[in-house]
């Protein structure tokens, strides 16, 4: 049989569109939604909060200068039907606001208004009640307009988005056999001395499938349950650690065999959810795998860990991404367990080359060892030898 690829023999992977992109971004677009802008609208906080950055400046800006103009537009009016901005004064009552002769002047008197600055130099009157009521207005709406604002800024750097940039998923999946179980597996770790609380891992596998009456869906959906290497469903990221679905009868899994992997076309959707210790956000991040990103017949390397001189342990994250072969039969795991249940056994040692990738399906029931049987199981075809 052909030994398992290593992972530097492993082909250059090209380019395929994936749901879910390997920054953790969702690569689906929306069209032939009618009346969309009117109901973003009104969720406008959440709109304005996953909106750009570039566009948050440009609102924050945009809403003082704009808020500044129109009350400096409303006082320079005031003054100027008041008889206020006329070079020669034709009345000896007060103006409505001091040191406000021209548009400029009203502007910087909007501006300390709102701001609170108040410099002494230009004030309100009590010569005119619209100029007091604008002053009123100004001071209602800069503070509402300055608590939304800052509001959105902060909700905006509160998001936990940037921190999903700090947690690693292994480039690849690997399959592997322990005591008799298919397992797929996952490397996740995490950069930051502040880890994730209550971190958890769900998983999607996304294909095309084909009805009897020959019909395809677009896209159907199977879950999968991912737990950590201790079994458990919590993860404990403090060092990097493995995600493990079990390839069981309720496994998608569970009848592709590693020649059917190769023609498959699908997308595994990975997701972790999780609390960010320092800010208590929550966080959810999420990456995909196609069938090429899956390594039949692999293990991740271990990585070297030591103690320096300070007690410290030390993760090399060199070895994140490196796997090894493993002996594992090309047949999928309903087969095997199929073969066992027939009286058949699987022996991983090559008595003859040493080869690590070596497995035998061996007939165990005959009474005499001469009269074993040897079944090798390759390329979807069940070649036995006497």
């Amino acid at each position: 049989m052909t030994s398992t690829p290593t992972t530097e023999e492993f082909r250059i992977l090209k380019h395929q569109p994936r749901l879910v992109s390997k920054n953790s971004m969702y690569n689906i677009k929306h069209v032939g939604t009618q009346g969309k802008g009117k109901y973003l609208m009104h969720d406008f906080f959440t709109t304005m909060v996953d909106t750009k950055w570039r566009w948050n400046v440009l609102i924050f800006v945009s809403g003082f200068v704009i808020t500044w103009l129109l009350f400096a537009l409303f006082y320079w009016l005031v003054s100027k039907l008041h008889g206020d901005l006329n070079d020669v004064k034709t009345t000896t009552l007060r103006p409505c606001f001091e040191n406000v002769n021209s548009f400029t002047a009203a502007y910087l008197f909007s501006i300390e208004t709102q701001t609170t600055i108040g410099y002494g130099f230009r004030y309100v009157t009590e010569e005119c009640p619209y100029a007091v009521v604008g002053v009123i207005l100004q001071n209602i709406v800069g503070a509402g307009l300055q608590a939304a604002l800052a509001g959105l800024v902060v909700a905006k750097v509160r998001r936990s988005k940037k921190r999903s940039n700090t947690l690693m998923f292994s480039s690849v999946v690997c399959i592997v056999e322990e005591d008799g179980v298919y397992k797929l597996v996952i490397r996740i770790g995490d950069m930051r001395r502040s880890h994730i609380i209550g971190a958890r891992v769900r998983g999607h596998l996304f294909r095309t499938m084909r009805s009897r009456d020959s019909r395809n869906h677009p896209v159907m959906c199977f879950p999968l349950e991912f737990n950590g290497e201790d079994g458990s469903p919590w993860l404990f990221m403090a060092w990097p650690t493995q995600l493990v679905h079990t390839i069981n009868d309720k496994s998608p899994f569970w009848k592709i065999s590693r020649d059917d992997l190769e023609r498959e076309d699908f997308e595994l959707v990975v997701i972790l959810d999780g609390i960010v210790s320092t800010t208590s956000t929550i966080l959810q991040t999420q990456t995909s795998y196609m069938a090429c990103d899956i390594l039949w017949g692999h293990r991740f390397n271990t990585m070297a860990s030591r103690y320096n001189s300070n007690d410290s342990l030390v993760v090399d994250y060199s070895s994140f991404n490196r796997t090894h072969p493993v002996a594992i039969p090309e047949c999928s795991a309903y087969q095997v367990s199929v073969f066992r249940k027939l009286g058949y056994s699987i022996i991983h040692r090559d008595p003859e080359n040493n080869n690590p990738s070596y497995f035998e399906i061996r007939k165990t029931k005959e009474e005499s060892p001469s009269q074993s049987r040897i079944l090798h199981y390759r390329h979807n075809k069940a070649v036995s030898r006497e």
